[in-house]
């Protein structure tokens, strides 16, 4: 919240922020209140909290925000991703000097500034089983292959760049093409809804990668989060491919 302040700082607008809480949790909901009540005393924030009933994951809940919107430009931030100051203003412009860009994805690097690969090419059942469970040993055996899905042949710097996929931990959507698409699929409960967004998007105007717009990103790895992720993960999975077509090497 205080990263986007700045940001917003920088192109001297204001912002409409929903934030949806589907923790289920009392404590959790009465903390987010509090914090939303501070930032609610600065000018360039309308805060918005939804405090839901149940919990149908995470397209869902962002979905309560985005078809309810009339936005032009629509933000998908995670809570745990930091946006440089002059995010908001490359972002921006880059949408306004290109009719034709309905998603826009990020640079973005870990806490330690490492590259932190957010867009990607079209997996393979083998690169995602590699990238969520094989020792690091193993990975370089297929370096290669794992270079190729992370896209990390694109440059850090200069023009945007045509992306098969973004992340949903931060992704600019064009508003009229979000809601055309209905927003998220809500038959995801989590993971792999970014990646199907990114697709159905595809079908109304480009999908870029920005190098000069650039976060930071804490978050990520849903193996080394337990096995109810992993579980979430597998389903993800087959439902993607199950819709978008079978890639298995």
């Amino acid at each position: 919240m205080e990263s986007l302040i700045i940001a917003l700082q920088n192109v001297n607008l204001s912002a409409s922020i929903t934030i949806v809480d589907q923790s289920l949790d009392k404590q959790y909901a009465s903390d987010i209140q509090t914090l939303c009540e501070a930032f609610s005393a600065d000018p360039r924030l309308i805060v918005e909290l939804v405090v839901t009933g149940d919990n149908r994951g995470y397209g869902a809940g962002h979905n309560r925000a985005l078809l309810g919107s009339d936005s032009d430009l629509h933000l998908i931030l995670n809570p745990d991703v930091k946006l440089d100051p002059e995010a908001l203003v490359r972002a921006t412009a880059l949408f306004q000097d290109q009719p034709g860009l309905v998603l826009l994805a990020p640079r973005s690097v870990d806490i330690s500034g490492r590259e932190d690969f957010i867009a990607k090419g079209y997996p393979s059942v083998l690169v995602l089983a590699l990238r969520a469970f094989a020792p690091n040993w193993l990975q370089g055996l297929f370096r290669n292959r794992l270079a190729a899905y992370e896209l990390q042949h694109l440059p850090t710097s200069g023009a945007p760049q045509a992306v098969t996929l973004v992340s949903g931990c931060c992704m600019w959507v064009r508003g009229d093409a979000l809601r055309a698409v209905r927003g998220f699929n809500e038959d995801y409960f989590l993971y792999f809804e970014d990646y199907d967004l990114s697709l159905r998007l595809a079908e109304h105007g480009k999908v870029m990668r920005a190098p000069n717009v650039l976060i930071t990103h804490f978050g990520g790895n849903a193996a080394r989060k337990g096995f109810r992720h992993i579980g979430w993960f597998a389903a993800g999975g087959w439902r993607f491919f199950s819709q978008w077509g079978w890639k298995f090497f």
